[in-house]
């Protein structure tokens, strides 16, 4: 008897400490804590890492954005790709047995448009390619109406940002309009205006401002696949903004690489196609320039980092006095050239009223091209030649003039 009073003592007190231990096991769930790590190597890339104590003993997931997918938590932090710039809303859930809690933060988000890439120099249009800007707002361009049906997207052709139009309705043309800032133009020459869209048979049209010598461009509907659209124009007015006009049609659609140039011919697709390596100048170091020598005068031939044409780098030559237009020549590397071929050199140049002209190499058989003058603005200069060798180098000869101009964008095609 007294040993199963024993027996019954002991079942009690081991039962006592089995529910103790079970209660002490037992993670209770408090309020969820995480850190929030933009990556320093990659744009957009943001890391997410849970902190709330005994995190493992739950199910946790995370909402990055609103109404975007879950993503479960795991080990370490979790790592988060955003494509947009932007405030996003950021939630961490965590579940016990009969309980959930939840933390949100607010995290200001930046994903940086690369500042390098490849344009087309004749557009007269301000940030015609849409990068600059933040937010749903482009940097030169308004929205003269329907303002919230026009959102920045990085599906872009050129340069990373471009527009997206989300119309829910269809409406007048003029119900959703974005329109550039104002470009000088000569009354009476003709000008060819063009942009870059996909959608899904949406219409757009062009059309001008002041509204009081408007000229409307014809309706263009566009297709699933990036494509050109092109509209010439004979200027009535010394100052012109440039309109899309887009809320003529219920769907959604993009557009990109807004362009106006002088003439009837719209520009191709922004590419390099040059032969020459590195004609924008942007590899290299200091006053080096990767496929580029300076044969005289290198100390003449310096980098140019803030009045560029495009990119980032541009070279600028100052001549203290005038010399022999071979005293100072910047020389790319030799290219493949066929013999009797026709070939097109282009540069773009500004600075000192200053005389400069393109020569071939080697010496024995080099060909010349006629002097060019160098004005305040930046201007287009073009040689055409026929090629006697079948490796050719491209010199720029710039010692005939005292004075300091920058140059920028050097390419040559075959004809």
């Amino acid at each position: 008897m007294k040993k199963n009073k024993i027996l019954g003592l002991l079942c009690l007190f081991m039962a006592f400490c089995s529910c103790t231990n079970k209660d002490e096991d037992v993670a209770v769930l408090t309020q969820p804590t995480f850190t929030v790590t933009e990556s320093t190597d990659n744009s957009g890339i943001y890391y997410f890492e849970n902190t709330t104590p005994n995190k493992d003993e739950f199910y946790s997931y995370w909402e990055f954005e609103v109404a975007g997918s879950k993503g479960t938590d795991g080990a370490g932090a979790v790592e988060y790709t955003y494509k947009e710039s932007g405030s996003k809303y950021v939630t961490l859930t965590m579940v016990s047995e009969g309980n959930a809690l939840q933390t949100s933060k607010t995290v200001e988000v930046t994903v940086p448009v690369d500042e390098v890439f490849l344009t087309n120099p004749e557009n007269l249009l301000v940030n015609g390619y849409l990068t600059e800007g933040s937010g749903d707002d482009f940097t030169n361009w308004s929205a003269y109406n329907g303002e919230d049906n026009i959102f920045s997207t990085t599906d872009a052709l050129v340069g990373g940002r471009a527009a997206t139009i989300s119309n829910s309705a269809d409406s007048d043309p003029w119900s959703v309009q974005f329109v550039s800032d104002a470009i000088e133009t000569v009354v009476g020459d003709e000008y060819t205006v063009s942009f870059w869209g996909k959608g899904n048979g949406e219409v757009v049209r062009f059309s001008t401002k002041p509204d009081a010598s408007a000229q409307y461009g014809p309706d263009y509907t566009l297709t699933s696949e990036w494509q050109q659209y092109t509209w010439t124009i004979t200027a009535n007015e010394a100052a012109t903004n440039i309109s899309l006009d887009m809320g003529k049609s219920a769907g959604t659609f993009v557009i990109d690489v807004i362009e106006v140039v002088k003439g009837d011919t719209a520009p191709a697709l922004p590419s390099d196609s040059s032969l020459i390596l590195n004609g924008g100048f942007e590899d290299g170091s200091g006053n080096e320039f990767t496929n580029w020598g300076k044969y005289n005068g290198g100390d003449n031939i310096v980098e140019e980092t803030s009045d560029v044409l495009t990119g980032s780098r541009a070279v600028k030559v100052s001549n203290s006095a005038a010399g022999d237009p071979w005293s100072v020549q910047f020389v790319s590397d030799a290219m493949e050239t066929e013999v009797d071929a026709e070939y097109v050199v282009t540069l773009w140049a500004k600075g000192d009223p200053a005389v400069i002209r393109y020569s071939t190499k080697p010496d024995a058989t080099a060909k010349y091209a006629p002097d060019y003058t160098i004005t305040e603005d930046w201007e287009k200069y073009t040689w055409t030649f026929i090629a006697n060798e079948a490796s050719t180098n491209i010199s720029l000869d710039m010692g005939a003039s005292a004075g300091t101009f920058i140059i920028d964008d050097i390419k040559m095609e075959k004809k």
